[in-house]
């Protein structure tokens, strides 16, 4: 059985190299499709890279703004000075900063 084979491959060179560029054209298209599927998932994860750098440096351009005293109508309870107050809005928006962080990472990986 095994010498029948080998004479017909032989014998027919031409169905033989017909064979072989049908299984290199389809493994190219294998590659084909997972490139394009990974090259999609990049820009996805690029996307939200992106999206929380923007937020990143928008919240340090904000920062350097000088700081505007409070207005005479708003009123900050007694036990809290202005200082406090900023450090507390500042570890809320690096708590935000981290979640993003953290969600983008996660669907990284």
């Amino acid at each position: 059985m095994m010498d029948q084979i080998m004479l017909y491959i032989r014998e027919n060179t031409m169905v033989t190299a017909m064979t072989a560029g049908v299984v290199a054209l389809f493994l190219l298209f294998l590659v084909f499709v997972q490139v394009t599927r990974t090259r999609r998932e990049v820009h996805k994860i690029c996307k939200k890279i992106r999206k929380y750098f923007d937020v990143v440096f928008a919240g340090e351009e904000e920062e350097k703004e000088p700081v505007k005293e409070a207005p005479q109508e708003t009123q900050i309870p007694v036990y809290k000075t202005q200082d406090e107050l900023q450090r507390e809005q500042e570890e809320q928006k690096k708590a935000e900063d981290a979640k993003l962080l953290m969600d983008v990472i996660s669907e990284v990986f």
